[in-house]
């Protein structure tokens, strides 16, 4: 990953191999190799190359049987033999899995998802997803028609994670379009299944404020630290999503003229799933807020206002892209500076966004005077999301009610 930008590279190690590979197999286009990090922390390395000289044909992705800590001999063997087995399947399946057929469908899969309507990062995660699966196919010899096939990748992912959702949604555009409009239909028993109730427990407040003042003292060292500090206090001390404070007014006044205290509003706006409607972010953790200090909360940095979403319009596609990679290289920098190398890894945990949305939500949920459909508003979600994430929050209280009540 760069420094400037937080964004992932491929080693200098695999593009001088690549380099030398394209002058041993000229009739790949654009070959190039490509290192992917599993999250138990493997190392894999995939070759990709096109099937035209001029870029406009299929890209292949095969996955290499060797590992990104083999040698270049073993890479190298390991993409004659992925090659070879490429060819061989091409004359076994003319036409099929590993030919054209599937980069029709996945051509098609794009379009409709590119004319969905969907913001950039929903479309973004569901072109990932997609190409996934097409991949997962090639790589089983199997077709987009194959609903056994289908069933088989959606089931190689946790019941569940959020993947599996995004699996079953890529599996059912890819078998419409193979079958000219039939439904997948994976069945209850394939589908999504909502997490047990008793699962993602708070985390000790002292122990967040504790690693969020450590990101401040290392915001000094670079804007990109800068940014994550300030990005991640506001998400914490207000439970909003990166993206709301991405597109909050904060980003296009001067400092000092949004008022930043416990309780005051500062107006932004909510676009996930495409959808477009203003919101606010509302502080409600006194301590953090006057341990960082309201001026820091007011100042963000230039970089974050040249990303910024607007507040108070539909936002664009361009700025909409800009916003989301300006997140992905804030989420990249706090992947390395609190990395497992370190032995950071459960720090990093602990402030994750999505973490410390939850977190923020169990902060409001214990507020006696706030009902759900209050707490809904400040948090941009439903009441309906509240009951089914937090069940277990009001199941585990119910005892501490009965004791203040009765006792």
């Amino acid at each position: 990953m760069t420094a400037a930008t937080g964004l992932r590279r491929n080693s200098a190690r695999l593009k001088g191999l690549a380099k030398y590979l394209r002058t041993k197999h000229s009739d790949r286009f654009g070959l190039s190799l490509r290192r992917k990090t599993r999250p138990s922390g493997e190392e894999l390395i995939y070759l990709t190359f096109n099937s035209r000289p001029d870029g406009s044909g299929d890209q292949k992705w095969l996955k290499l049987n060797a590992s990104y800590q083999d040698g270049d001999v073993v890479i190298s063997t390991a993409v004659d033999t992925a090659l070879a087995e490429f060819d061989n399947n091409l004359k076994r399946n003319a036409g099929g899995p590993v030919g054209s057929s599937l980069g029709i469908y996945q051509r098609e899969a794009l379009g409709r998802i590119e004319s969905a309507g969907n913001s950039e990062k929903h479309a973004a995660r569901r072109v990932k997803w997609v190409q996934s699966c097409v991949r997962w196919l090639a790589e089983h010899n199997s077709k987009a028609n194959s609903r056994d096939a289908l069933l088989e990748w959606i089931k190689s992912w946790p019941a569940e994670a959020r993947s599996r959702r995004d699996a079953i949604s890529a599996a059912c555009l890819l078998f419409d379009i193979a079958t000219d409009g039939k439904r997948l239909n994976p069945g209850r028993e394939n589908g999504y299944q909502e997490p047990a109730a008793g699962q993602g427990k708070p985390v000790d407040p002292a122990e967040i404020e504790r690693i969020i003042l450590g990101l401040w003292d290392r915001s000094k060292t670079s804007e990109l630290a800068h940014a994550c500090a300030w990005i991640t206090t506001w998400v914490a001390v207000t439970g909003a999503r990166g993206a709301m404070v991405m597109a909050s007014e904060l980003l296009w006044k001067k400092p000092g003229q949004v008022e930043v205290a416990v309780g005051s509003y500062v107006r932004c706006r909510d676009s996930k799933r495409g959808r477009n409607r203003p919101a606010n972010l509302c502080p409600s953790w006194r301590g953090l807020l006057e341990s960082v200090g309201v001026e820091r909360l007011q100042q963000p940095p230039q970089r974050l206002r040249n990303a910024a979403s607007p507040w108070d319009d539909k936002p664009t596609q361009d700025q909409q892209r800009k916003t989301e990679q300006e997140l992905g290289a804030v989420h990249g920098w706090l992947w390395r500076e609190l990395s497992d190398e370190k032995g950071l890894k459960a720090d990093r945990e602990l402030i994750g966004l999505r973490t410390l949305r939850h977190n923020a939500a169990r902060r409001l949920l214990e507020v006696k005077q706030l009902d759900l459909l209050q707490i809904a508003g400040l948090l941009s979600t439903s009441e309906e999301m509240l009951r089914r994430t937090y069940a277990d929050h009001h199941r585990f209280r119910s005892h501490e009610i009965i004791r203040e009540v009765f006792g």
